[in-house]
């Protein structure tokens, strides 16, 4: 018996190799920006070295683009509150007025030289509506702003940037924590409900329970003030376990008293005696 043997056509050999392009907002590195931040060498490719930071910063831009674009604002006004470098200054404000999107992007930051360098890289760049300008972020005028940031500010510096936001009417308001210092002080001072002891009493479960009871009261407050919110993982935990996003958006909220009843509740139940981000709220 002879076994028939015939061709199969029309299927092609998976690839196995690892240098195909990344489907990445970022897709040309040969950038004045990316070069002068570090990320690329003088031949235009991705150091070895900022290779993760690289991705970091093409995962914003997919965050931050499409809430950007979603603003009623034909040119919105968006403040990075403690920017830094500005990276994602750059990399939004490079992505967005490729695509044809107007925009003002303001990095503000506390140290001269990072706001003087951010200055220099952006003329060099050609992004005219790019710039940064010192100062602190409680005292920063935000008025006017349709979207406030804030990327890994220390602390109580979130609720710095969030309060602000929220007196601005800001449309969007997106803040990655970073530290969570005055809630666990007042967990540990405080007299939480007897049957959390279990949790509490461990140092490191302390610790995690404290930043997603600030980041909780943290959402509960933007609710009771106009906002719908969402609370994700917005880069991998291998990267920085500072990796969580609060993100805000203006309208659509449930109800301001059920917001501020649960917030009751939650501070009784962990011996808190009041959020930070509430006495900036306070009347």
């Amino acid at each position: 018996m002879r076994l028939k043997r015939t061709e199969i056509a029309g299927r092609e050999a998976v690839s196995v190799g690892h240098d195909r392009t990344k489907n990445r907002p970022l897709g040309q590195v040969g950038k004045p920006w990316l070069h002068a931040l570090g990320i690329t060498g003088k031949d235009g490719v991705v150091r070895n070295d900022a290779q993760d930071k690289f991705r970091q910063i093409n995962r914003m831009v997919e965050i931050f683009a499409p809430l950007i674009q979603a603003l009623d604002a034909k040119n919105p006004r968006i403040l990075d509150m403690g920017a830094g470098k500005g990276y994602l200054d750059f990399a939004l404000y490079d992505y967005l007025s490729g695509l044809g999107q107007a925009c003002e992007i303001i990095g503000v930051e506390m140290r001269p030289q990072l706001v003087a360098d951010g200055n220099e890289h952006a003329r060099a760049s050609g992004f005219s509506g790019l710039r940064f300008e010192p100062g602190t972020i409680l005292d920063f005028d935000a008025r006017g702003a349709d979207a406030v940031i804030a990327l890994h500010a220390c602390d109580t510096a979130t609720d710095d940037a969030i309060y602000q936001g929220i007196q601005a009417g800001a449309g969007l308001i997106a803040v990655a924590p970073c530290c969570h210092k005055q809630i666990r002080r007042q967990m540990e001072a405080g007299r939480p409900d007897a049957n959390l002891d279990f949790l509490l009493r461990h140092g490191t479960f302390l610790e995690k329970q404290a930043e997603m009871v600030t980041d909780g009261l943290r959402a509960l407050l933007l609710e009771a003030n106009g906002y719908r919110t969402k609370v994700f993982e917005f880069v991998s935990d291998a990267h920085t376990p500072k990796n969580n996003l609060i993100v805000a958006q203006k309208g659509g909220a449930g109800s301001r008293q059920a917001a501020l009843d649960r917030i009751v509740a939650v501070k009784a139940m962990f011996g808190i005696e009041k959020h930070y981000l509430e006495t900036l709220l306070a009347p």
